[in-house]
């Protein structure tokens, strides 16, 4: 049985190798399950392993080479495990902190990513123990009252939109999304935030708005979106945080084309809003933060294998 996938303007990344196991590897395997364990895993990837550098030429998963940051992922039936969007199919108990050490993270952390997975609306509230009105922004007072922040797993998810609909569709492997409520029962989502977890170092590679909501107006977008990433960081355990430069963001590997549309404001969300706090780097690779010593104090950075 196919599983069926709303339909929204963008798929998000690797939508060709993703559209491949939705429509003829999970189903074949699954049959009527909905559940992933670890042998699925594996039948999967036995299905799959020989045509792997065949999908998204210009962003391929396996082969990271459009990818400054993010590591080449392990050829074995681990690394499906990003690709499993949430709902539309669960992974077992177990298998994202499994994936989590399989990409070089510390045990906390893969254990952190895994409860993304299990307690998704409770994850910062109750897993990190943080209050939302407790995310005071630099140079601002501006905090995150009223404010829910969810969480989520799986490239290509739906991060919904809330009570006005609609939803944004995940680029990365680990959600965290900002939700406003209004009239106290009804939440919107303001952005999404997208990472991958490598080496233990948080690697943000989505900050992306909806229209459905705003963060608090004192607060630009990119400073308040990396300025969350980096609290969750420390509180889950990460030894640096980094990200894209606005020329080197992968979005733009694939479609460069959209340089002339979008640049600019990338150049504001990654590179400005990452000079503004405290991260060393340049707009010509990446920048990044030591988040054990507080500052961006290596010269250098070894994130790949």
């Amino acid at each position: 049985m196919t599983k069926q996938r709303e339909t929204v303007k963008c798929e998000g990344r690797f939508s060709q190798l993703r559209q491949h196991l939705y429509d003829n590897v999970f189903p074949l395997v699954l049959e009527e399950r909905t559940l992933i364990i670890k042998k699925d895993l594996d039948d999967a990837w036995d299905l799959i392993r020989d045509d792997v550098y065949n999908f998204d030429q210009k962003d391929p998963y396996f082969e990271s080479r459009t990818d400054g940051l993010r590591k080449k992922p392990r050829l074995d039936s681990m690394a499906l495990v990003p690709l499993v969007e949430t709902p539309s199919y669960g992974l077992e108990k177990g298998l994202v902190s499994q994936y989590g050490l399989s990409q070089g993270n510390s045990s906390k952390v893969s254990e952190m990513l895994e409860k993304m997975n299990d307690k998704p609306l409770k994850f910062f509230r109750e897993i990190l123990g943080r209050e939302p009105k407790t995310v005071i922004f630099p140079k601002t007072k501006a905090n995150l009252s009223n404010y829910v922040i969810s969480a989520d797993i799986g490239v290509g998810t739906l991060v919904e939109g809330g009570f006005s609909g609609g939803g944004i569709r995940s680029d990365a492997p680990f959600i965290l999304g900002i939700n406003h409520i209004e009239n106290r029962t009804q939440r919107n989502l303001a952005a999404v935030i997208g990472f991958w977890a490598d080496n233990n170092i948080m690697i943000v590679s989505q900050m992306q708005p909806c229209r459905n909501a705003k963060l608090p107006s004192e607060v630009k977008f990119g400073e308040g979106c990396l300025y969350l990433a980096e609290v969750a960081a420390r509180t889950i355990g990460f030894d640096r945080i980094a990200t894209y430069s606005a020329r080197e963001h992968p979005i733009f590997k694939e479609h460069p084309e959209d340089w002339k549309q979008m640049g600019a404001d990338f150049v504001c969300m990654y590179d400005n809003s990452s000079k503004k706090l405290g991260y060393d780097g340049s707009r010509h690779g990446y920048h990044f933060k030591d988040l054990k010593n507080g500052t961006g104090s290596h010269p250098t950075i070894t994130l790949k294998d």
